[in-house]
């Protein structure tokens, strides 16, 4: 009876250091050999996504690539600021630059383990560039003789990010018809820049409200400064 206990208790001892071991394997990687194994402890949050934002400032530092293997471009300019801020609401935080405190030079996302731009539309330096109040960037070539021209890009998921809606307003020598013309197209083409004639045909007073509704900036980013 007694080497029938003694059995029993050597089973239920040999199980329970399995079961210490397999859980022990979870979070880390046994090397060496079988008369000696050795455990490493593996880092528990790099390439986590809870572990983007410390990738973000890394490279705003300059200490870390994207993953075309480029540091961060903006390193030692005056005047630059960014923010950490989830715009598309699945719980990552994308990295938005700016500079002179109104222009957005770039959003970054953390996909794939990597930092690569978002690819957000912009149409270049003669205009306006800002996050407005539904999380979406928007670009406005409000600069140029003859032309009103936004674009709104939005973020779906971690990826690049895709033109959603875009209106425009031609007038001068830019109207073939010699009178102010409208236009707008929901999620337009990738040339469609190419294609305005394309476009749906629009009032002025349906141009103007859509340059209002899109145009309400948020004012919650918080954006710092980068030293």
């Amino acid at each position: 009876m007694k080497r029938a206990i003694l059995a029993a208790m050597s089973l239920v001892i040999a199980f329970g250091m399995t079961a210490c071991g397999a859980k022990k394997a979870d979070n880390a990687e046994i090397i060496g050999g079988a008369d000696e194994p050795t455990t490493i402890e593996l880092p528990s949050t790099v390439g986590k996504e809870s572990d983007v934002d410390a990738h973000f400032l890394e490279y705003l530092k300059g200490n870390e690539a994207d993953a075309n293997g480029e540091t961060f471009w903006a390193v030692g300019e005056p005047d630059m600021e960014y923010a950490l801020y989830d715009m598309n609401g699945d719980g990552v935080n994308e990295l938005i630059v700016r500079s002179f405190g109104y222009w957005i030079y770039d959003i970054i996302e953390y996909k794939d383990n990597k930092i690569q731009s978002a690819n957000v539309e912009n149409l270049g330096s003669s205009g306006v560039t800002f996050i407005n109040d539904k999380n979406q960037f928007v670009s406005g070539d409000t600069g140029h003789e003859g032309r009103k021209m936004y674009v709104v890009s939005e973020i779906a998921d971690q990826g690049e990010a895709k033109v959603v809606m875009a209106f425009v307003n031609y007038y001068d020598d830019w109207a073939e018809s010699g009178a102010p013309e409208f236009y707008m197209q929901e999620n337009p083409p990738q040339d469609y820049l190419e294609n305005i004639e394309k476009f749906d045909v629009i009032t002025e007073e349906e141009f103007n409200a859509l340059v209002d509704e899109y145009s309400k900036e948020n004012t919650s980013i918080e954006w710092i400064k980068l030293e």
